[in-house]
């Protein structure tokens, strides 16, 4: 999308409506048939990272407690490898104190209803935990994902999650998660 690869390259202040529009090949006024600003079109492209790696839990009926929490794991360590993702949060960590807005936007957009999305997965399957603090148990599990991985590839020091690491690390996550949730 053109949009998402300007707001990498060129950042979201230097990414205006009309470099939108002539790098998708459309009319400005096509873009603003769709989006009523800049900050709408950044939370659809943050959106639709989060619907690419299937990180909302909201519609996951069909699957199983562990099932639904490996998806998640899965896919959020699936996220954290993908290079246009790492772009865009190593552009919003460095413009952050300038552009809270965006940092919020973006928080809000992604991480936030990742985490809400499974708060509520959690609420739904309360019957299966220990707890009835579904926030602190989402915050929980999202952090035995992340583990070290996160960091060493936001630091430049990996490159990403390898399939076999991925599988290991959401296992482990799961297990653990269990443990400390489960009676």
């Amino acid at each position: 999308m053109a949009a998402a690869h300007l707001f990498m390259t060129e950042g979201f202040e230097r990414t205006s409506m009309d470099a939108i529009a002539a790098h998708a090949g459309v009319s400005k006024q096509t873009v603003y048939s769709h989006f009523s600003n800049k900050d709408e079109l950044f939370r659809y492209v943050i959106f639709g990272k989060v619907e690419e790696y299937q990180l909302l839990l909201d519609n996951a009926e069909s699957l199983g407690f562990e099932e639904g929490l490996a998806r998640l794991g899965n896919g959020y360590l699936e996220l954290i490898s993908d290079e246009r993702a790492i772009c865009m949060w190593r552009l919003l960590i460095g413009g952050a104190m300038t552009h809270r807005y965006m940092a919020n936007a973006f928080y809000e957009t992604g991480p936030g209803a990742t985490r809400a999305s499974l708060a509520r997965f959690l609420r739904v399957n309360a019957d299966k935990i220990s707890t009835d603090d579904y926030d602190a148990a989402a915050n929980t599990f999202i952090a035995l994902v992340m583990s070290q991985h996160q960091m060493k590839i936001m630091l430049g020091l990996a490159e990403g999650v390898t399939p076999s690491e991925r599988k290991s690390q959401v296992g482990k996550a799961v297990q653990q998660f269990l443990t400390l949730y489960t009676n």
